[in-house]
């Protein structure tokens, strides 16, 4: 794993490196720090990484300017900070896990091991985001969730298909998504997560095929794995 800290706190920094290298062992890859926002942003600019430990409070500048640029990277974000009013706004922007300062290295531990799509009670989403970044034009758009008809996945990409029939890249895959958004989504398919509101029915066909039939007339294969979650879930 790779690892980026963004912190300006020094004492905080070596804490985080010491406890992230003794939790994760074999699994680091490399972990590097920068005190602020903007030697972050320089950082991931020329760096792919797969985990972003941020503070929030960065002398002064805020680290949300920085997570609002880096929420439609393929990369997961936990913010360590202080700030503990700010938690319910950056679980909406997409992050993992908000662990408050001071931390022990239990709960630090804890936040990582939710990076593990396989800890998902089941294939509802187990986050609290209420939006999506994606690129475009250079810039960062933020896709409310409750505008997402459908997610696919496309490769190691996911498309958002839209309520207004558009469709936009998210470079984070399927099972990162899932990891962010809030348990009304459903992987229905091993390439297809969908929210629950937008279902209308269940319809089976011969040889025991089944489809997710929205609201908008789409019909969505359901695969074999997901037929039986799906119909609990549907009532």
């Amino acid at each position: 794993m790779k690892i980026l800290i963004v912190e300006d706190e020094a004492m905080v920094a070596r804490s985080l490196k010491r406890m992230v290298t003794e939790i994760l062992g074999p699994q680091l890859v490399s972990l590097e720090h920068r005190e602020t926002l903007l030697e972050g942003e320089d950082y991931l600019a020329e760096n792919t990484i797969d985990l972003l430990l941020l503070d929030l409070n960065l002398n002064g500048s805020s680290g949300f300017d920085l997570l609002k640029n880096v929420t439609a990277k393929s990369f997961q974000t936990i913010i360590v900070s202080a700030n503990s009013d700010q938690a319910i706004k950056a679980f909406e922007h997409g992050v993992v896990d908000f662990v408050p300062k001071p931390f022990t290295q239990e709960r630090l531990s804890q936040a990582l091991g939710r990076l593990d799509p396989s800890q998902l009670d089941n294939n509802a989403g187990g986050g609290k985001a209420q939006f999506l970044g994606v690129r475009l034009g250079g810039k960062t758009r933020l896709v409310p969730v409750a505008d997402i008809l459908l997610i696919k996945g496309a490769d190691k990409y996911s498309e958002l298909q839209l309520m207004d029939g558009s469709v936009l890249l998210h470079e984070k895959n399927l099972r990162q998504l899932m990891l962010l958004l809030p348990n009304t989504f459903q992987r229905i398919h091993k390439s297809a997560i969908v929210d629950m509101a937008n279902i209308k029915d269940l319809v089976s066909h011969r040889g025991s095929k089944y489809e997710a039939r929205l609201k908008d007339g789409t019909c969505i294969s359901v695969g074999r794995a997901f037929v039986s979650e799906l119909r609990a879930r549907l009532g």
